[in-house]
């Protein structure tokens, strides 16, 4: 069975508590609910979540803190695609950081970022990084397989097996946009958590 790849890397404290302090006390977060109907019943046939969010691209900022982010993911996406060599385009980037309340029991559904195709660009390379994990649940689950959807609508039980990514504080980890994943419903203490995608021509 193909199993997922990482790569990882470990971000400074005092990065991560600037972030979660903008995150907390001065960005417009807004619900994600990708995936629901009106009536707030999920789709299963698209991915659901429901962290609040922000995205922007990369160059795109609206202050210094943003554009330090920008910055940090981008010498990242270098050092790791050293470790999968990708053929990618380091500027075409998109960032989100995003708020997993133990209020909502946040989560977010089984999805792969972006799926093998020749056609193209396309994101390639997916990024977390966990500024903050929650005490319970939140868990990074990634898929033992690749484009085979699973057929559970519980994330605790995938089609397939699934590795649990460790999360600890500053911890960043990477790997092939085409993988599914998801987190599980947070259960005890808000998880706070960085993304980023890196785009890249039509796969060769």
């Amino acid at each position: 069975m193909l199993k997922p790849i990482f790569w990882h890397d470990t971000l400074e404290e005092d990065f991560r508590n600037r972030v979660i302090k903008y995150i907390d006390d001065e960005v417009d977060l807004y619900s994600s609910t990708a995936g629901y109907y009106d009536d707030g019943t999920p789709r299963y046939d698209k991915c659901s979540m429901t962290a609040k969010i922000k995205i922007w691209n990369f160059h795109e900022d609206e202050n210094d803190i943003e554009k330090e982010i920008g910055d940090v993911m981008f010498k990242l996406a270098i050092k790791a695609n050293d470790f999968f060599d990708f053929n990618l385009n380091y500027n075409n980037m998109i960032l989100q950081l995003a708020k997993f309340e133990e209020s909502e029991n946040a989560h977010f559904g089984w999805h792969a970022d972006d799926h093998i195709n020749f056609e193209q660009d396309h994101r390639k390379l997916s990024f977390s990084v966990f500024l903050k994990p929650a005490k319970k649940g939140g868990n990074l689950l990634v898929q033992d397989g690749w484009e085979i959807l699973p057929n559970e609508n519980n994330t605790e039980l995938p089609y397939l097996p699934s590795t649990k990514v460790e999360e600890t504080p500053g911890k960043v980890v990477a790997f092939p946009s085409y993988c599914n994943h998801c987190v599980t419903p947070v259960e005890e203490g808000d998880r706070y958590s960085l993304v980023a995608w890196i785009f890249g021509p039509e796969w060769r």
